[in-house]
């Protein structure tokens, strides 16, 4: 009798722990763009002229020489001091360089222009340093200014600062809660007599024309004031008029503003000082009493 061979049991495993692998994400190429020779950009200095070509355009002599020889005032050491372009030394000082150096021939502008590459700083120096640079914030007010340093970079600075405040200023002519933008156009001298889109859009070009200034008045605590004596004016408790400032109901003066002073003006520089700000205060509370 044969025995059939008998099938081993099979264990199962003690864990079915499966392990989690992060998904596939392919890895996208970016770009990188950089601008590495705009460190050697030369340094570009244009002559000050006035004459004008036909089409407009400045007109520079063919060429333009500049004296190589100059005293300065020195903002490090507090003192005047005698600065010349040697070319082979690397101090400007006359009294830093050795003794018997000779000046060669002055330093020459072609067509308006001067361009000094990085690898002459002694140059560079100079022009930075002597008082022909109309740039040179130290320099001696009396001299004549003959050339400025050409800066594009700090022209397109100026230029996003300036677009940066319009938009901030159109912004806020256009979002401006209701109340503070009648108070503010009141004072801007901005017809209110009008719907509120009107006043709004003129508002936005009062930002546009000067956006620094709106912006400024914006936060400017006279701004205040005026709104506030502007409406005691439309409410009768004070006449504001080149003649004088009075009260409505006694005709007693409060001020006079000098000749070519707004009334306005003369009137929050009263009220900011002194028994005028017992005036303002009285002011404040016939207006806080009339509108309950």
């Amino acid at each position: 009798m044969t025995t059939k061979n008998k099938r081993k049991a099979v264990v199962p495993p003690t864990s079915a722990k499966v392990e989690a692998k992060a998904p596939l994400t392919e890895k996208k190429f970016v770009p990188q763009f950089t601008n590495k020779q705009q460190e050697y950009k030369p340094t570009v200095y244009r002559l000050v002229t006035k004459a004008k070509k036909r089409n407009g355009m400045p007109q520079y002599p063919v060429v333009s020489l500049l004296k190589a020889e100059d005293i300065i005032f020195d903002p490090e050491a507090g003192e005047n001091r005698k600065i010349r372009y040697v070319p082979g030394e690397t101090s400007i000082f006359a009294d830093e360089q050795p003794e018997g150096v000779r000046m060669r021939e002055p330093i020459s502008f072609n067509n308006g222009f001067l361009f000094v590459d990085h690898t002459n700083p002694t140059l560079k120096r100079y022009l930075d340093t002597c008082n022909a640079n109309g740039s040179n914030p130290h320099r001696i007010k009396s001299k004549s200014v003959v050339f400025n340093v050409k800066d594009d970079k700090k022209s397109a600075q100026d230029k996003i600062a300036q677009v940066s405040d319009t938009m901030d200023a159109v912004q806020a002519a256009l979002k401006m809660p209701l109340n503070e933008l009648i108070g503010y156009a009141k004072v801007l001298g901005v017809n209110t007599s009008k719907s509120v889109d009107e006043i709004r859009w003129d508002m936005k070009v009062q930002a546009e024309r000067n956006p620094k200034s709106f912006l400024a008045g914006m936060n400017d605590p006279r701004t205040e004031m005026k709104q506030l004596l502007l409406m005691a004016q439309e409410s009768s408790i004070i006449s504001m008029k080149k003649t004088g400032v009075t009260w409505v109901s006694s005709g007693n003066t409060i001020c006079v503003p000098a000749i070519g002073v707004k009334p306005i003006d003369r009137m929050v520089d009263f009220c900011s000082d002194g028994e005028g700000e017992q005036i303002y205060a009285e002011i404040e509370r016939r207006l806080q009493a009339l509108n309950g």
